[in-house]
């Protein structure tokens, strides 16, 4: 973890922000997928601004080139108006001596999302996510299944035997249902923490970018009602599944029979609950949807 006076004096001397008394303006935030996070507070001309930083635990090119990356997703989502502005990016950057990636943006004040009272502002806010125009620095993702199921342990994930049947299923599943059918720009790692809420105004942003890409807006539907159904609890029943699907689709602009959707979400819901089976070393399954 990086001192509070490191971050301080690095953000002086990037240039990025200005905190005059550190301890009081900057706040770790606590460690996620290997960074560090930081709010800063600064007081501007019209009030109080706050940011959030992201360093890196250490440097490298792979560890650079997934900040830069990062980074990257942020601005090709920004105009969604559901996202952390970006501001500053260096993947180079050295705090306290130490080679690390540094990423400054927006900080969004809220509320975890709780499933069964904000479902409909997380539908509206994944439909709005998936019209946005696909760009060129985003990453395709050509394997929907098998990207959604290695997240549990990244390149190195070992698949249990009890899962390679079903999952071949699921992948053959998947493309024969997505034959044709155009990919989105998605999240590509939708969870409920991945929400903050503000119920004042009415809204909700989607944080945590880092696995962002292009691919099958599946993919992030599917996570979301798998991670609804495990902790809300949401999207228990068939009812609550198709409500939260019209209303995705309602901002979508997607015109598409309920059926169709409710087999396309179900395919990635299953991959999402075997995901969690391996990452928790519990290969039994149950076949509930698929």
């Amino acid at each position: 973890m990086n001192s509070i006076q490191a971050v301080a004096t690095f953000l002086k001397e990037k240039r990025w922000l200005f905190p005059d008394n550190p301890k009081e303006q900057i706040v770790p935030l606590g460690s996620r997928w290997n960074n560090d996070n930081f709010m800063v507070k600064i007081q501007e001309l019209y009030g109080e601004s706050r940011y959030l930083l992201r360093l890196t635990r250490g440097g490298g090119f792979g560890v650079m080139a997934r900040i830069a990356y990062e980074f990257g997703v942020l601005m090709a989502v920004r105009s969604s108006g559901v996202t952390p502005r970006p501001f500053y990016c260096d993947e180079a950057a050295v705090v306290d001596g130490r080679p690390t990636g540094a990423l400054l943006m927006e900080f969004l004040s809220g509320q975890p999302l709780v499933s069964v009272i904000h479902w409909r502002l997380a539908a509206h806010t994944l439909g709005l996510i998936h019209v946005l125009p696909k760009v060129e620095a985003l990453v395709e993702r050509d394997d929907p299944v098998m990207d959604v199921y290695g997240m549990c342990g990244g390149s190195a994930v070992t698949i249990p035997p009890s899962h390679r049947k079903e999952l071949q299923r699921l992948t053959d599943e998947a493309a024969r249902l997505l034959a044709g059918e155009e990919r989105v720009v998605t999240h590509g790692s939708t969870q409920l923490s991945d929400f903050v809420v503000d119920e004042d105004r009415g809204r909700a942003w989607l944080v945590d970018w880092e696995n962002g890409g292009v691919s099958s807006r599946w993919v992030d539907v599917g996570l979301f009602m798998a991670s609804a159904a495990a902790t809300g609890p949401f999207c228990r029943t068939d009812d609550e599944r198709r409500e939260f699907l019209e209303t995705y689709a309602l901002t979508a602009g997607l015109f598409m029979p309920m059926d169709d959707m409710l087999k396309r979400a179900a395919v990635f819901e299953r991959v999402c609950e075997l995901r969690d089976q391996a990452a928790q070393g519990q290969y039994g399954f149950d076949a509930r949807r698929v």
